[in-house]
């Protein structure tokens, strides 16, 4: 018979572990929280699925639009916009959040929908395309404010300004505990791998026949510099 006392030792260093690891992993997806300063738009990006199986919002998609809409309020942009598409049976991520939004009292007027996006790439691509309409494509730099959960804004803030947007960012609340940091993090690090296999600075511009070509181009140069003499 397994003595107790140890089996409740190795859980508890493994815990121990886990939470360090954490910290390893999640340290470096963090941007350091700076002042924020007004700007044409606050972009909320969704989450997905966006709705419990009974149909209620997903806790990590209200604290999305929560931030969202807290900034809202504080003048610093006259618009939300929230950017999402299907993900889920009938439900859209941006209506969802349109929802939430206008359940804590922001006018349907000041709320922009973005509903075609899968992903991130696609959340800037189309959400810049969105506040880029009426304007010269090749000179358009929206400036917006960024929200999502911090463990996400790093990479959120690179894909948006790969598409040409001026960014700042703000992080939503998140839960008490390591299991969320633990899972964004690992998630998150799973996202940045797979960026190996294709260039996601040029499908946020919208080049996809380009993407796959450029990245291994790039690859093989870095190949070749480390080879060399």
């Amino acid at each position: 018979m397994k003595n107790p006392g140890s089996r409740a030792g190795m859980l508890i260093g493994l815990a121990a572990f886990l939470g360090g690891c954490a910290s390893v992993i999640s340290r470096p997806l963090l941007l350091p929280e700076e002042p924020l300063f007004p700007a044409e738009a606050i972009v909320v990006l969704g989450y997905g699925p966006p709705v419990e199986k009974d149909g209620s919002p997903k806790p990590e998609l209200k604290r999305r639009v929560a931030q969202g809409v807290k900034l809202y309020e504080q003048g610093l942009a006259p618009v939300l916009v929230m950017t999402g598409g299907n993900t889920y049976l009938d439900y859209y991520e941006a209506d969802v959040m349109r929802d939430l939004a206008a359940a804590l009292g922001v006018p349907e007027a000041a709320i922009l929908r973005e509903r075609e996006a899968m992903d991130t790439i696609t959340n800037a691509r189309d959400t810049v395309a969105l506040l880029c309409q009426g304007r010269e494509p090749e000179t358009c730099a929206p400036e917006l404010i960024l929200v999502s959960s911090p463990y996400h804004l790093k990479r959120g803030k690179m894909l948006f300004e790969c598409a040409g947007a001026r960014v700042q960012t703000s992080g939503c609340a998140v839960p008490a505990g390591r299991g969320y940091r633990i899972g964004f993090s690992l998630y998150e690090s799973n996202v940045r791998l797979q960026y190996l296999f294709v260039d996601e600075c040029a499908l946020a511009r919208g080049e996809k026949g380009e993407a796959w070509a450029r990245k291994i181009q790039g690859l093989v140069r870095a190949r070749s510099r480390v080879v060399e003499p």
